[in-house]
């Protein structure tokens, strides 16, 4: 009886090992499961807050111009008062805003465009269209201090306004 004892203490030790390296190889495979997870979850966080900054900075933009007086009322610019170039743009960031905000002539030619259709159209009338673009850059900065990552929001604005070009 003695002899069957003897031979059967090495078998527990290795289980045992096999055991705990077993649980321990499902240990650090969970645990690097969940920092990725936890990586694709702040990256999503920071993107949503991102998206969130720029229409809110777009919509402080819009906010600003139509309580600026007409003379300096940038919505208002007729087509000369742009660059010539149509993809520039006049840059009309609000004081405080995390984004940047410009502002691009949409017409195409040197006159105001015809509005687009409606029910009851008005003789005379003329549409300024105008697009506003908003820019944020977010994310672990780079070797230039800006983010990784980069976001925008347009929108289109199409103002009715009595014709002071003739077409």
């Amino acid at each position: 009886m003695n002899i069957i004892t003897s031979k059967q203490k090495g078998v527990v030790l290795i289980t045992s090992l096999v055991m705990i390296i077993a649980v321990t190889g499902i240990a650090v495979t969970l645990l690097s499961s969940s920092s990725i997870d936890l990586k694709m979850m702040t990256a999503a966080q920071e993107s949503e807050v991102a998206i969130a900054r720029v229409k809110a900075d777009s919509e402080l933009t819009l906010v600003q111009e139509k309580k600026a007086a007409a003379d300096e009322n940038r919505l208002l610019f007729e087509p000369g008062k742009f660059p010539a170039d149509l993809a520039t743009g006049l840059d009309v960031t609000p004081a405080g805003a995390s984004s940047s905000v410009t502002i691009y002539n949409s017409n195409q030619g040197p006159s105001l465009l015809d509005c687009p259709i409606i029910v009851n159209p008005t003789p005379g009338i003329k549409c300024n269209m105008l697009r506003i673009e908003a820019t944020l850059n977010y994310g672990k900065l780079d070797s230039n201090s800006k983010g990784k990552h980069s976001i925008s929001v347009n929108s289109g604005i199409a103002q009715e306004m009595g014709a002071s070009v003739s077409s």
